[in-house]
């Protein structure tokens, strides 16, 4: 309404005209084709404002989309924006914990809280320093666990607030190691379908514990 009068934008130097797709993650959706023409009609309106309205899955839908400025988030971090194939993009966020504590425990003996599992043996575990506190869900309890140098270790027992124990069996582990959550092993997109959730929620959940290492570029 405000572009169709021109006196309502008398003094305003408008430079952008933007809008977000809101079903961009569905790429047959008919709303995205509605939009974009919808989009088109406004921003015809205003001709020397640029136009933004791709965000990472729009990125994907096509060049129609792309306009003058697209604004990918999720993909900057090699987050697959949408289920389907394969994900094209080189997955580039890393997630590691440290290695707390090593213990063994007998047959029989109760791991985390409320015993949720119950060594069937004699196990090794190992207690990363990572925990709801921190964004990783508790809905990976007993589900997904780690890796350190491409070997798998289990999940044992519940994610606490600040601590994941892992079934560590043999592998050459000691407390200061760092082992992998999110990585090469085990993709942003495993770890979300796993917790039930999507990729979006796993990065934006992590906290301010965590030391962030930016590839050539400083701590934060």
């Amino acid at each position: 309404a405000i572009a169709a009068d021109p006196a309502h934008l008398a003094g305003v130097d408008v430079t952008l005209v933007m809008s977000h797709l809101a079903c961009a993650d569905e790429p047959e959706h008919p709303a995205n084709r509605a939009q974009l023409e919808a989009f088109k009609a406004l921003a015809a309106r205003l001709p020397k404002a640029r136009r933004s309205l791709a965000n990472s899955a729009g990125v994907f839908l096509g060049p129609d989309f792309h306009f003058d400025l697209c604004r990918p988030g999720i993909a900057l971090y090699g987050g697959q924006p949408f289920e389907g194939p394969e994900n094209p993009m080189r997955a580039v966020a890393r997630l590691d914990a440290r290695v707390i504590q090593i213990r063994e425990v007998p047959a029989g003996a109760g791991v985390g809280y409320g015993w949720s599992l119950v060594a069937p043996g004699a196990m090794r575990l190992a207690t990363i320093g990572i925990g709801y506190a921190d964004g990783w869900p508790r809905s990976l309890s007993n589900r997904l666990g780690a890796y350190h140098g491409g070997q798998p270790l289990g999940a044992a027992g519940r994610v606490s607030m600040d601590s994941v124990i892992l079934d560590i069996g043999s592998a050459a582990l000691k407390p200061g190691d760092l082992v992998e959550l999110i990585g090469p092993h085990q993709s942003l997109g495993e770890v979300a379908a796993t917790a039930g959730t999507i990729p979006y929620e796993i990065l934006t959940a992590l906290g301010q514990r965590f030391e962030r290492r930016y590839a050539e570029g400083a701590l934060a």
